[in-house]
């Protein structure tokens, strides 16, 4: 099976960027979804699509998502001094569902999302697995936490 036109979000990041790259290796087709087109010009993307979206715009999301078959969600709002602390369940939660929402309405098959460890927090029990309890310690782990609760709801109730 010939794989579909891929979304990868937070494609100007550390991660991103690599699974861009990799993507487009395996000879996959792919959308970069960077929030700044100006971050975009900086990327390496050579084959890949670049669209400008970002996570609090569902219109943008929409324009993002359409013909894609499936997502990659790995963008965030990681630790930034000076913003407000609802920024980052903005972002990382309702970003997230707002992705999810868009990547339904556009009939996306796969959506793959992209938590952190610091979900875990301090993992008393080493190695950590599925049965290790959450205990995020900072704004940035709990809205992704928050993100992958949602992401996870979607998934238990088959809508994507």
């Amino acid at each position: 099976m010939k794989p579909g036109l891929t979304l990868v979000t937070g494609a100007a990041g550390f991660t991103g960027s690599f699974v861009v790259r990799e993507l487009l290796a395996a000879g996959w087709p792919v959308r970069a979804m960077v929030r700044d087109d100006k971050a975009a010009g900086r990327m390496d993307f050579a084959g890949a699509e670049v669209v400008a979206a970002d996570l609090t715009d569902y219109q943008s999301l929409l324009r993002a998502t359409q013909g894609v078959q499936a997502v990659v969600h790995i963008a965030a709002l990681f630790r930034r001094a000076g913003l407000p602390a609802a920024e980052f369940p903005r972002v990382n939660a309702q970003g997230t569902k707002d992705l999810l929402e868009a990547s339904i309405a556009n009939g996306v098959a796969r959506f793959v999302h992209c938590s952190t460890v610091g979900v875990l927090g301090d993992v008393k029990k080493i190695p950590a697995d599925e049965d290790t309890p959450f205990n995020p310690g900072d704004m940035y782990q709990h809205s992704k936490l928050e993100g992958e609760r949602i992401a996870r709801s979607y998934f238990a109730a088959e809508k994507i």
